[in-house]
């Protein structure tokens, strides 16, 4: 991804990152949670959310910042920064909301840097009958999975 990234700053336990996301119009305080599944643990939740003004966070707002390219690459440095301290980790994440725009937008995103990707990354897609498979372009998935390679 050659697009610039916004900075951040890590937890000590490298779970929860925090960044502005900046425009002529807002700032918006982002944040990005790193959670084990209790029923397996390998496998964690990767949330992208805004934080609010009184501090409570939501993953479903459209905050239309028009800056997605930028937060897309800083969510690729935070997951390479994950992974260089859980290199034995998969990270699991899936769009909010019920149209299932954002699962597109991703799907889009990764299909268009999959060659760069798959460098760092093997992809797999959770198709809606929830089957696992390899990624594969142009495909309805309802989520996603990254692991080091």
């Amino acid at each position: 991804m050659n697009e610039p990234a916004y900075p951040f700053t890590v937890s000590d336990d490298a779970l929860d990152y925090s960044f502005e996301s900046i425009s002529e119009e807002k700032v918006i305080a982002k944040s990005i949670r790193f959670n084990p599944f209790r029923a397996n643990p390998i496998v964690y939740n990767m949330a992208l959310v805004d934080v609010q003004d009184d501090g409570t966070t939501n993953d479903s707002v459209v905050s239309n910042n028009r800056d997605m390219p930028t937060v897309l690459a800083t969510v690729t440095n935070v997951l390479l920064i994950f992974f260089e301290r859980y290199p034995r980790k998969l990270v699991y994440f899936s769009g909010s909301d019920e149209q299932g725009y954002r699962n597109r937008l991703y799907r889009i995103v990764i299909s268009r840097e999959l060659d760069k990707a798959i460098e760092l990354f093997e992809i797999y897609g959770q198709l809606p009958t929830k089957n696992i498979e390899e990624f594969r372009i142009n495909q309805p998935y309802k989520a996603f999975i990254f692991q080091k390679r």
